[in-house]
C-alpha cells in the first residue's frame, strides 16, 4: 500500500484543500491514503508511515517567508527517511524557483497549478516509472535543471474547491490568474494573465455539499474580487457579481457572506458606489481590502500597478461613505524608493486614515519568478519605523511588517535567492 503525506501549516491550508479535493474525485488516486501532519509532527511519523508502506510521498506546499524553515524540515526529514520515501514540492516559492528547492533535498517540484501535474507525478511515482518528463515537472538531471512545459491551465470548473471527505474545507477560490503585471509579484507569471472564472453553479453546488458536514460561511480566494466574471479581468461585470452574492446569500443568509475582504482583496480603480453596495446588501463583512502598495505616483508607475493615487482616495470615499472600512495594503521597503516617494506615501497615509482608513503594512520580498526577484529585501529605516509604530498606537495600522523583514533577511543571508545555474528547458 502507498500513502501520501501532506505537511500542513497555518499558510498552505488553501491549497491543501483543493489539492485533496483533487485527488479525491481522481478514478486512480481516490483511495490513496493521505496524512495531514503539522511541520513538528513531520520528523517523528515520517519514517514510522514509511516502515508500514511500500512507498510514500511527502508535499510540501509554501511561500517564500515559509523558506527557511521548510529547508531545515527538509534536511531531517532526508536524514531520517528511509529510501522509499520520495519527496515532492509545489506552491509559489517552489514554482518561482525550481532548481533551489530541488537543492534543499526535494526529488520534483510542481511548477504552477496543481491539478493536472500532481495526479499525474504522483501516479509515475507509486508505478515506479520516471517522472522526469511529465509536462509542469521539474527535476535535476546530471546536476541541470529540467523544467518541462506545463499543461493547459486549469478549468476551476473541473475539479472541488476542497476535500470534503477529509475535512479540508477551506475558503473558496472563485478566480484564478491576474491581467496586471505587478513587478513585486508572481501571481501572473505562475498562474497566467487570464482571469478564470468558478461559475456561480459550480460554486452553489460545492457549497451546497459542504453545507452537509456544517459549512456555515463563506469567503473567496481571489486577486481582484469586483472582477468576478469579467472576461478581461479588469471591467466590472456587475450583473455575475450580483447574480453570484445573491445565490450564496439564498443559501448562506447575508451573515455567511464574505466578499472583497480577507482573503481576497480588491483594487480601488474598481470600487464604485453600485458594487460596494452589492456587498452591503448581500455580505457580512464590515470592511473592504484594496492593494495600494505606494501612493508615490513614480513608484506606481514604476511597479506596474496600473492605478493612480487618485484612485485610492475615491476608493477610499466610496467605502467609507456606504459604511465600511477600507484597509488598504502598503508595500515598504520598496527597492528604488527615494526619500520623496516616502514623504508623498505618508501624508497619503495620514489622510486616507484620517478619511477612515486602516493601513496593513507588509516588508518588501523579493519573490522568485516575479521581475523584482533579485532586488535586495526591504529594510525599514527608523523614520518608517516610527511613523508606522504612531499609526497603530491610535489603531490606525497592523500587519507583520517586523516580522516579514526578518525572514527575508534570513532568506537573504542564507543565499536561499532563485538559482541561476543553467536550465536545461524541454
Amino acid at each position: 500500500m502507498n500513502g501520501m503525506v501532506w505537511v500542513v501549516s497555518r499558510y498552505n491550508r488553501n491549497s491543501i484543500a483543493a489539492l485533496t479535493g483533487v485527488l479525491e474525485v481522481h478514478p486512480c488516486l481516490d483511495t490513496l491514503p493521505l496524512y495531514f501532519l503539522k511541520e513538528a509532527q513531520a520528523p517523528a511519523r515520517v519514517p514510522e508511515l514509511a516502515s508500514r508502506l511500500d512507498h510514500l510521498v511527502v508535499a510540501f506546499s509554501f511561500a517564500t517567508l515559509s523558506l527557511p524553515r521548510i529547508a531545515r524540515l527538509v534536511q531531517q526529514l532526508r536524514q531520517k527517511s528511509p529510501v522509499n520515501v520520495t519527496f515532492i514540492a509545489g506552491g509559489p516559492h517552489p514554482s518561482g524557483d525550481p532548481e533551489g528547492t530541488l537543492r534543499l533535498g526535494v526529488d520534483a517540484v510542481v511548477v504552477g497549478e496543481g491539478e493536472m501535474a500532481l495526479p499525474a507525478l504522483l501516479e509515475r511515482i507509486f508505478a515506479g516509472q520516471s517522472y522526469a518528463d511529465l509536462p509542469g515537472i521539474a527535476t535535476l538531471q546530471d546536476g541541470l535543471l529540467v523544467c518541462n512545459r506545463r499543461p493547459l491551465l486549469a478549468d476551476l470548473n473541473d475539479y472541488p474547491p476542497f476535500g470534503l471527505r477529509h475535512g479540508r474545507v477551506s475558503h473558496i477560490e472563485l478566480s484564478r490568474g491576474c491581467p496586471y503585471g505587478c513587478t513585486f509579484c508572481q501571481t501572473p507569471r505562475i498562474l497566467g494573465g487570464r482571469m478564470r472564472h468558478r461559475t456561480v453553479e459550480t460554486v452553489i453546488h460545492w457549497i451546497r455539499e459542504a453545507q452537509k458536514g456544517g459549512y456555515r460561511y463563506a469567503r473567496f480566494v481571489t486577486p481582484n474580487a469586483f472582477a468576478y466574471g469579467s472576461p478581461d479581468g479588469k471591467t466590472l461585470n456587475l450583473e455575475a457579481m450580483e447574480r453570484l452574492l445573491f445565490e450564496v446569500n439564498r443559501l448562506l443568509g447575508r451573515e455567511g457572506v464574505y466578499f472583497g475582504s480577507f482573503p481576497s482583496e480588491v483594487r480601488p480603480e474598481n470600487v464604485t458606489a453600485e458594487a460596494v453596495a452589492l456587498v452591503k446588501k448581500y455580505a457580512a463583512n464590515d470592511n473592504l481590502v484594496f492593494g495600494v502598495q505606494t501612493c508615490s505616483p513614480r513608484m506606481l508607475r514604476a511597479l506596474r500597478r496600473g492605478h493612480t493615487v487618485e484612485d485610492v482616495y475615491r476608493a477610499t470615499e466610496i467605502t467609507v461613505r456606504a459604511g465600511l472600512t477600507p484597509i488598504l495594503q502598503f508595500i515598504f521597503g520598496l527597492p528604488g524608493e527615494t526619500e520623496e516617494d516616502q514623504q508623498l506615501t505618508f501624508q497619503a497615509i495620514r489622510e486616507l486614515t484620517a478619511m477612515g482608513a486602516i493601513i496593513r503594512s507588509n516588508t518588501f520580498m523579493p519573490l522568485p519568478g516575479s521581475p523584482l526577484a533579485n532586488a535586495p529585501p526591504g529594510r525599514i529605516d527608523y523614520r518608517t519605523r516610527r511613523f508606522l509604530d504612531e499609526l497603530a498606537s491610535r489603531g490606525e495600522q497592523f500587519g507583520h511588517w517586523r516580522q516579514q523583514e526578518q525572514l527575508a533577511a534570513v532568506v537573504a543571508q542564507a543565499g536561499m535567492r532563485p538559482g541561476a545555474g543553467s536550465v536545461a528547458q524541454v
